[in-house]
C-alpha cells in the first residue's frame, strides 16, 4: 500500500467540481458507463482494491475485513456478470468507515444503496439480480492488486474521486498543485461568470473563440 494520503489534499480536493478538473486534465476519467447507483456525497479516499477473476462472495467479504476508514473499495468484476455489492455489503462497508464503493460492474439491492446513500456512495456498470456466491475459490492474491476499471488503470493508494458525473482515478499526489489551484480558481470564478452572460453582457468577451 500507499503511504497515507495528506488530509490537506483530500480537504483542497473536496473544494474542486471534478468536471473543472476535466479542463485541465484529460486522462484518469472512467468510461461514462460507470454511473451512481444512488446519489451519496462527493467521494474521495484511496483505493483498496479487488480483482474478482471470478464470482466469490468469500473473497469481497475478505476486502470489506481490509478496509482502513475513508478508504474506497474498487472492485473489478470479470465478465461483469454477477454483483459483488448488494445491502449487506454495503452496511459491512459502512460500518468499516468506507468513502464508497466503485464497482466495474453491476451491483443489486438499488433500493438498500438508496437509503445508505447518505453514508456510502456507490458508483457502477449497472444492477443484476445475479450475485457473487461462497466458493472460496479465490485467494488473497486478489487483494490489493492493480485492477482497470471503466477503462483506467487503479493501483492500491490510488485516490478515487466521485460525485454525479463519474469517476476520476489520480496518484496519491493528487493532480499537481499547479493544475489544483487552477482548478480552484475557475471554480471560484464561475458564480460571477455566469451572472455576467446571465445580464446580457457580449458572450464575445466572456468567452474566448
Amino acid at each position: 500500500m500507499s503511504a497515507a494520503i495528506p488530509a490537506e489534499l483530500i480537504e483542497t480536493l473536496r473544494e474542486v467540481e471534478l468536471p473543472t478538473l476535466g479542463h485541465f486534465l484529460e486522462d484518469g476519467f472512467c468510461t461514462p458507463r460507470m454511473v451512481p447507483i444512488n446519489e451519496g456525497p462527493q467521494m474521495i479516499g484511496p483505493a483498496r482494491t479487488l480483482d474478482l477473476r471470478e464470482p466469490d462472495a468469500l473473497a469481497v467479504n475478505r476486502a470489506l475485513h481490509s478496509l482502513n476508514p475513508d478508504d474506497v473499495l474498487v472492485i473489478r468484476v470479470a465478465g461483469g456478470r454477477h454483483a459483488p455489492v448488494g445491502a449487506v455489503t454495503a452496511a459491512a462497508a459502512i460500518a468499516k468507515g468506507a468513502a464508497g464503493i466503485v464497482v466495474d460492474g453491476p451491483v443489486t439491492d438499488s433500493e438498500a444503496l438508496r437509503i445508505v446513500q447518505d453514508k456510502l456512495p456507490v458508483f457502477a456498470m449497472g444492477l443484476i439480480a445475479r450475485t457473487t456466491k461462497r466458493t472460496g475459490s479465490l485467494g488473497d492474491d486478489v487483494l490489493d492488486c492493480e485492477v482497470e476499471i471503466g477503462g483506467v488503470t487503479v493501483k492500491p493508494g490510488d485516490l478515487v474521486l466521485g460525485d454525479r458525473q463519474g469517476i476520476l482515478v489520480l496518484p496519491p499526489t493528487g493532480p499537481g498543485d499547479e493544475i489544483l489551484q487552477a482548478a480552484l480558481a475557475s471554480d471560484r470564478g464561475e458564480s460571477a461568470l455566469l451572472a455576467r452572460i446571465a445580464e446580457g453582457e457580449d458572450l464575445r468577451e466572456l468567452l474566448p473563440g
